[in-house]
């Protein structure tokens, strides 16, 4: 009995991330196709519409809208959007925390996470994981903060957030560990390993 039991719990463990991916895949494509779609039917008539038309016209959408973003007055236009966007208080909380959530994966805030770290987090001897994101304030007017100390950023495991702390370098460990890693180790709470070992 305990064989059985153990063999289908190995199954549900290994199942439910799948599950659990598959169904954000298609609420993801299921949510493109609605919104997108219409839009199509706007554009075009009716009677060219195919169901998938929706996703299909996501991918040149995406591609376009970063192209534009890399022309400096149309990023200055989204900027101002953006800004307006962050005033309204119920949205500021959604937006703000899914701009900075996907940020953490993009190419360009992976350079600004400089080393990864662990930090000594008193009282006691318990370490943190985290990243140096500024190493040197010469050029800042932060008053506060001694020539001695460097911002490092916390993420917390399974949710999405995090905490800066300005914090002295002798309280800081460099560690031999990628940002990837460093990621997957945090989000999951030390439960995956490196791509490596997974």
């Amino acid at each position: 009995m305990k064989s059985i039991r153990r063999t289908f719990i190995k199954g549900l463990i290994a199942i439910i991330p799948l599950i659990f991916t598959l169904y954000l895949l298609f609420w993801f494509a299921g949510t493109l196709e609605m919104a997108l779609g219409y839009i199509f039917k706007f554009i075009f008539p009716d009677s060219w519409y195919i169901r998938g038309f929706g996703v299909a016209l996501a991918i040149p959408l995406v591609f376009f809208f970063g192209c534009f973003l890399e022309s400096r007055s149309f990023r200055k236009v989204f900027n101002t959007f953006e800004t307006q966007v962050i005033q309204i208080p119920f949205i500021k909380s959604i937006y703000t925390t899914m701009r900075d959530f996907t940020s953490l994966f993009s190419h360009e805030n992976k350079g600004k996470f400089k080393q990864v770290v662990l930090v000594n987090a008193p009282p006691g001897n318990s370490q943190q994981i985290g990243f140096i994101t500024v190493s040197d304030f010469e050029d800042t007017s932060h008053t506060f903060i001694t020539d001695d100390q460097i911002a490092v950023y916390i993420p917390f495991s399974y949710q999405v957030g995090g905490q800066t702390v300005i914090i002295s370098r002798e309280h800081v460990i460099g560690i031999d560990m990628s940002v990837e890693d460093a990621l997957r180790f945090i989000a999951t709470a030390g439960i995956a390993g490196s791509a490596n070992n997974t």
